[in-house]
């Protein structure tokens, strides 16, 4: 029976050697910490221990499946975002830390709103509308999204961190909500370019395609779809969020200024790339 020790070892070598992770000992410690059921705190106060042999094969299992890019957050089962840990699994998006620049955008302009409804399009795991939801409690958010595997995730991750159900709406894009009007729509829709998609590391290809594929050349048939169709969901002044890719920004700005919208500007990532675009209608619409 190996220690502790031994275990997390091999398990980060091995992690190491397959070039899946550029953090194969983190990667190795929390796979170890889920296979254990141990905390970080005492596997680095332990390390001579002996590991169970159950939690030894489980472990052996999670180290071998991450060896073949399946990414840290399928295994764990979860990924934080915005300060809260979200369930996550392959019907899902992995939520990534670039968009939390969305929300924090979002909040800023939903502060002036002493009421407000907000739509996540594209929702996925839900994490962007429930931190609204949970930032902002006097919002009214509704999740829709295509796929009502998504959906079910988005659901189960609204109850444990809202405690309550937000409006759950399955359909693609706006098809199931006529005649619907928010005060703000927020979206990180699909928008790789199938050429983008090709060049991807292989664990990001775990991913559902669906929700990283935009269509077009660009990847922008879905951008230009919502934006199109977005005034005719948004209340005067209502606002539209947009997060794409660095490479799409100046076109996508450009398409909502002749979708109509107004004060269109767009924000940085934590890499310092052009992330999200966001831009108003006006008091009153022609």
């Amino acid at each position: 029976m190996k220690t502790i020790g031994e275990a997390l070892r091999q398990g980060t070598l091995a992690i190491r050697e397959s070039g899946v992770s550029a953090s194969d000992a983190l990667d190795a410690m929390l796979l170890l910490c889920k296979a254990s059921n141990l905390t970080k705190e005492w596997i680095y106060a332990r390390p001579e221990a002996e590991l169970k042999s159950d939690a030894h094969r489980l472990f052996d299992t999670l180290v071998q499946r991450r060896c073949e890019a399946e990414p840290i957050a399928y295994l764990l089962g979860e990924r934080e975002f915005f300060g809260r840990v979200f369930q996550v699994d392959p019907r899902v998006l992995i939520p990534r830390p670039d968009t939390e620049i969305l929300v924090e955008q979002a909040l800023e302009l939903l502060e002036s709103h002493t009421t407000a409804t907000v739509l996540d399009l594209c929702a996925g795991s839900g994490c962007i509308g429930i931190t609204i939801a949970a930032e902002r409690p006097q919002a009214t958010v509704t999740l829709a999204d295509i796929s009502h595997k998504a959906l079910a995730v988005a659901a189960d991750n609204a109850m444990a961190l809202v405690q309550t159900s937000l409006e759950l709406v399955q359909g693609n894009l706006f098809e199931s909500l006529p005649n619907r009007r928010f005060h703000m729509i927020i979206t990180n829709p699909p928008y790789l370019a199938n050429q983008w998609y090709q060049t991807t590391a292989e664990q990001v290809k775990r991913e559902p395609y669906l929700a990283l594929v935009g269509g077009g050349e660009e990847g922008l048939d879905l951008i230009r779809t919502i934006v199109a169709e977005a005034p005719d969901h948004l209340e005067p002044e209502g606002a539209l969020l947009i997060e794409c890719d660095d490479r799409q920004n100046t076109t996508v700005a450009c398409l909502m200024e002749k979708a109509g919208f107004t004060s269109v500007s767009s924000a940085h990532d934590l890499a310092g790339c052009r992330r999200i675009v966001w831009g108003r209608l006006p008091c009153t619409k022609n």
